[in-house]
């Protein structure tokens, strides 16, 4: 094993493809030696070459974050081959997009496994490893959804605006034993995510690829933003700039934006403008 005063050490969940692979190879780009958690071990696999090609090191190691006791077990790994958790990546995520009501209960109850439980059990099986390592840090990936919410997106968006307000509990609890955290709200990006949701109605799905294909942000692109923002210790990171129109709007304007969603999905079918 190399010199581990210098190396750093992360989990990554979802690191079998997209952001959570982004975020991997710029962590091993960092001499990180970083845990590649994910259901998809093909996947993982991929990534590890990538890190190593990066210059980092890795593990591949099965994980369906929906589960504590798997959480529990891969830490129990961890602590025979690393020193210290530095870093954890909260990034595993689902989607599904449908009406209330409409939508298949079963289909809410995935993506709040996957997204929202999924970041509550790291940070809570992590939560003792962190603060015995002052210095340490959590990122967790949310959405702008999670910001300013969003019509037939229902699951999505309370399961990420439950990651921001566990992000900002989780600050304040931390802070004392000098633990960061980060949440980051990236407003729609290129990645697999949406080849393996769930949409009650074609135009949901095909609103959906529409503002990805659309979108000129790149998982390179958050994975980047979110590192820079680890390294200043900052909390909020929203992006692209639209995206942070469109939360400040929703801030200061709430009945107005509202007003403003209305009417773009008044006929039911999600318009691009």
């Amino acid at each position: 094993m190399a010199n581990t005063s210098d190396t750093r050490y992360a989990i990554v969940t979802g690191a079998g493809s997209g952001l959570g692979r982004a975020l991997a190879v710029r962590l091993a780009e960092r001499r990180y030696c970083v845990s590649l958690a994910d259901v998809d071990v093909a996947g993982a696999r991929e990534t590890l070459q990538l890190v190593e090609q990066a210059g980092g090191r890795g593990r591949v190691d099965p994980l369906d974050v929906t589960q504590l006791d798997a959480w529990y077990a891969l830490l129990e790994q961890l602590r025979t081959a690393w020193p210290r958790l530095d870093l954890l990546v909260n990034n595993a995520g689902v989607v599904a997009a449908g009406e209330i009501g409409s939508l298949p209960i079963a289909a809410w109850q995935r993506v709040i496994d996957v997204n929202l439980w999924g970041a509550i059990h790291g940070c809570h099986a992590c939560a003792e490893g962190l603060k015995a390592n002052p210095g340490s840090h959590v990122l967790n990936i949310a959405s702008i959804i999670g910001l300013v919410g969003g019509p037939t997106m229902g699951p999505y968006a309370v399961s990420k605006a439950g990651v921001v307000a566990l992000s900002e509990t989780l600050r304040v609890e931390l802070a004392k034993h000098r633990v960061g955290v980060t949440v980051v709200c990236p407003g729609f990006f290129a990645t697999n995510l949406l080849q393996a949701g769930t949409f009650d109605e074609p135009a949901q799905q095909q609103f959906a690829e529409s503002i990805t294909r659309r979108a000129r942000t790149t998982a390179d692109d958050v994975a980047r933003a979110a590192l820079n923002a680890l390294d200043e210790r900052r909390f909020y990171v929203v992006l692209p700039s639209r995206a942070r129109r469109l939360w400040w709007f929703k801030r200061w304007f709430p009945e107005a934006f509202l007003r403003r969603v209305e009417r773009a999905f008044r006929d039911g079918v999600p318009r691009v403008e």
